[in-house]
């Protein structure tokens, strides 16, 4: 970590209120997941997101619905980029993601969304497949902030979906040039790709793309480490579509993710391609 900027940046804490209030640290972000297609809109009643029009992301629109009535903790701090969700009620977002830097990216969205499903994860039982992140000793787990690449999974497929909606999104764009217009369109199939593995019938493919997505993340490698020797993987019965409706996410936003992940090509990755 650089100090310097580390020093710089500093510690930001705030707590975000329900009724998504304007001084909100991540206000912005649920906003722009609930923007329409029809003029980039939402209007808010009573604390509640309601959309005259189409959502640019299905999936973007259920976040904004589900946090627009939570109490949430953000921290701010240089994190290179990164989001962390270590328990119940808090997360942990980089610098550049505070106050006036909300543009609302597809990137920066999707990334908020993903920590932000780790919040809805943290509420669920048993602690075994869905662990608080709180105290917790054990012989074979993290005693703070202890997740599995599972709950990566799920947080991905929410994620990445948001991110391609709103890069999709751009291409409606007459102002892109040639090239801005075939990096976007690469992303969109990497993030198919992605979806498609993810979502396929093997979750333990799934959480290998996760580590070979992000082959130097620490906690993504001491988790496949240890769940590797289980004979579960710490991954729960259920499919990845029953899971995200215990997390509150609606019918139409899983068929949408359904319907890019079908899109996409699967990819089986070898076991000794992540060790």
């Amino acid at each position: 970590m650089n100090l310097k900027v580390f020093i710089n940046n500093g510690i930001n804490i705030r707590k975000q209120r329900p009724g998504l209030p304007e001084d909100g640290p991540i206000t912005g972000y649920l906003k722009s997941m609930s923007r329409s297609v029809s003029n980039g809109s939402s209007t808010i009643e009573t604390g509640l997101i309601h959309s005259r029009f189409e959502p640019i992301s299905p999936v973007g629109m259920d976040v904004a619905q589900l946090f627009a009535q939570r109490h949430t903790r953000v921290v701010y701090i240089h994190t290179a980029g990164s989001g962390i969700t270590p328990w119940r009620e808090l997360i942990i977002l980089d610098s550049d993601y505070r106050g006036a830097k909300q543009v609302g990216s597809p990137a920066k969205n999707g990334l908020v969304a993903h920590e932000l499903t780790h919040l809805l994860q943290r509420d669920l039982e048993p602690q075994y497949f869905w662990p608080s992140g709180w105290l917790r000793p054990s012989l074979s787990r993290r005693w703070i902030g202890d997740s599995t690449n599972y709950m990566e999974v799920l947080a991905y497929l929410v994620g990445w979906t948001i991110e391609y909606d709103f890069t999709a999104a751009m291409l409606e764009s007459d102002d892109l040039t040639p090239g801005e217009r075939a990096r976007k369109q690469r992303v969109l199939t990497t993030l198919r790709n992605r979806l498609a593995t993810l979502a396929g019938d093997d979750p333990r493919n799934a959480c290998r793309l996760v580590l070979k997505t992000f082959p130097d993340n620490v906690v993504y490698r001491q988790n496949y480490i240890m769940e590797n020797r289980l004979s579960d993987g710490r991954i729960p019965s259920g499919s990845w579509h029953y899971w995200l409706r215990q997390l509150g996410f609606s019918l139409q936003a899983i068929d949408h993710i359904m319907v890019l992940a079908s899109q996409g090509q699967e990819e089986w990755i070898d076991p000794g391609e992540v060790i």
